[in-house]
């Protein structure tokens, strides 16, 4: 049974998780949240008095006094983000609402683990100093990657063609940076957070990210809350068999999606009949324009897809399904197939129609989602703000919160 103290802690990251989402009056903050209009003013007060929210401009009102809606105050405390992919690094600084106010490209290719470990250390500590909050107070350091990664160690396993960062443990490589908490995740489970708070996923308590690009990342957000697994490795669908018949993948299981439905493998295809088409847009322009071959192959992709994502909906029921990735350029063709397909074959398909939406985030949304991971861990009373001295930031001088 929560004590008072557990209850009080627990109101009060109910109020920030609904002020993250939009501004919101302190009479809609007790509605939402079940609590009284007492309790709600005594929450707000002290979120206030703590420079956490700060009252935004007053809503036109038909009659009576207006409300006086809260919202984040942005400069409350800032975050660091750093992705690591195949083909380089990017480095950003996200205010307290998730805004990225600056980024940064690091060039690492052709260079060692250490050197490269060297540059963005040398990037992040250099935006620290130029981008630091005023508050500062920092949430700590989201980073991202391909899969598999170990979570809760923050060590990058062993994602295929990216043998350079095998077995790092970059959470403690990052830790001399001073920032406090150093977060690693996913690249697919970072973007379904951000898909939750800033997305498509804002409307469904339960939903399935693809990320379909180079490979299928996924993620799985269940009751409001990212599904995570033991240790980070509950979401890899794309590394479930939709053939026990078919190709052997690089985890070592015959058919999985990923070789079927994954972009490379598609314009694979598409290279055998006209050696021209070496685009994912080259394609959708082929498939847009009528082409009957093009066309056959994203219907081929949207069922390969489609089936693993009926395999999802039979088991858990989620409310909707969300593409990103590279096929969100022209997607519409691919997303409407891959609705048609699980629509007409998922068990519940006579109560309900599953939505398949394509991201609203934009073609680079990977930093600003690294840049979310210490704020949904923040917003989740997993971590703490810490104060790192401005004129120091690679030492271990750190000041509780306050």
């Amino acid at each position: 049974m929560k004590n008072a103290q557990e209850m009080k802690a627990g109101n009060r990251l109910k109020v920030l998780r609904l002020l993250r989402r939009e501004s919101l009056s302190r009479a809609e903050l007790a509605e939402r949240t079940g609590l009284t209009r007492a309790a709600m003013s005594l929450i707000v007060g002290k979120l206030l008095t703590e420079g956490m929210v700060e009252e935004a401009p007053r809503r036109k009102s038909a009659a009576g006094r207006r409300p006086v809606p809260v919202e984040l105050r942005p400069e409350y405390a800032y975050t660091l983000g750093l992705t690591i992919s195949r083909t380089g690094s990017d480095a950003g600084v996200a205010d307290f609402r998730g805004r990225l106010l600056c980024r940064e490209a690091i060039e690492i290719a052709g260079l060692t683990r250490q050197e490269a470990l060297r540059r963005m250390k040398a990037c992040l500590c250099g935006l620290m100093r130029r981008c630091a909050p005023p508050s500062r107070r920092w949430l700590g350091l989201g980073i991202s990657t391909p899969g598999p990664v170990d979570v809760a160690a923050g060590t990058i396993l062993n994602p295929p063609n990216f043998e350079i960062w095998h077995n790092a443990c970059l959470a403690a490589e990052m830790k001399d940076l001073g920032v406090g908490y150093v977060f690693l995740e996913n690249n697919a489970q970072a973007l379904t957070m951000a898909e939750k708070t800033f997305g498509a996923g804002r409307a469904s308590r339960s939903f399935v990210l693809l990320e379909v690009e180079a490979g299928i990342g996924s993620g799985i957000v269940s009751n409001d809350r990212l599904y995570a697994g033991w240790r980070g490795f509950g979401n890899e669908i794309g590394h479930t068999s939709i053939d026990m018949n078919g190709p052997r993948c690089d985890c070592g299981l015959p058919g999985c999606v990923e070789m079927y439905a994954a972009v490379p493998r598609v314009l694979a295809q598409a290279r055998k009949r006209d050696p021209r088409i070496r685009s994912w847009r080259a394609l959708m322009d082929r498939a847009a324009g009528g082409d009957a071959f093009c066309l056959e192959l994203v219907k081929e992709q949207a069922r390969a897809l489609g089936t693993a994502l009926v395999n999802v909906i039979n088991v858990l029921e989620l409310d909707a399904v969300v593409l990103t990735g590279d096929v969100l350029e022209r997607g519409e063709m691919l997303r409407a197939e891959v609705e048609r397909f699980l629509n007409q074959h998922a068990i519940n398909r006579w109560l309900r129609q599953v939505p398949v939406l394509l991201s609203p985030l934009g073609e680079r949304p990977e930093l600003m989602a690294a840049a979310g991971i210490p704020a949904e861990k923040f917003f989740e009373g997993l971590c703490q703000a810490v104060r790192v001295r401005p004129d120091r930031p690679k030492r271990k001088r750190l000041e509780s919160k306050g």
